[in-house]
């Protein structure tokens, strides 16, 4: 009855992830039994084609609801339902718009990163009628400085029971 999640920031970073293109990283998430993750800014340092491809790699669902190619469609699954003793729950990926300029333009080229707290509300709409709970795995961070951060999510988008959230390193106190 355990949710195993990473809120990203995950495949690069460590010389053990950086010599095969976060693919070891990949494989380690696998063995310990990940049920999702989101991809925070420097898991596009590779390019998100990579992203792409470590996404199949994976036994998990690296999810983002906000991140969107040129076309129009969804990067990378936006969301996954999974039931756990009978409970439904619901979780979505939301990626920090600061990707576009935390890692190389190139990187990110011919996407564009929505407003994460629009998204969560649309995610929020498609699961409220078949989860019993909903989790939000959010790259977002809490820094004063930013303008999309969970704090923000959580005041603006109602029934979100959990956010998992990574990106700022903020110590809570209480």
């Amino acid at each position: 009855n355990t949710l195993v999640l990473d809120g990203g920031d995950t495949f690069h970073g460590q010389t053990i992830a950086t010599l095969n293109k976060g693919e070891s990283i990949a494989k380690i998430m696998n063995t310990i039994g990940y049920d999702a993750m989101a991809p925070g800014n420097h898991d596009f340092n590779y390019g998100y084609e990579r992203l792409v491809e470590l996404d199949g790699i994976t036994n998990f669902p690296i999810l983002s609801a906000n991140v969107v190619k040129s076309d129009g469609s969804s990067l990378l699954t936006p969301y996954v339902v999974k039931e756990i003793a009978g409970v439904k729950v619901g979780i979505f990926g939301l990626t920090t718009p600061e990707t576009t300029y935390k890692t190389h333009p190139d990187n990110v080229k011919g996407l564009t990163f929505q407003d994460p707290a629009e998204s969560a509300k649309e995610m929020v709409e498609i699961l409220k009628d078949q989860t019993d709970v909903i989790i939000a795995i959010a790259h977002l961070g809490m820094d004063k400085a930013s303008v999309d951060t969970s704090i923000k999510v959580a005041n603006e988008v109602p029934g979100i029971d959990l956010i998992v959230d990574a990106h700022s390193h903020t110590v809570l106190e209480n």
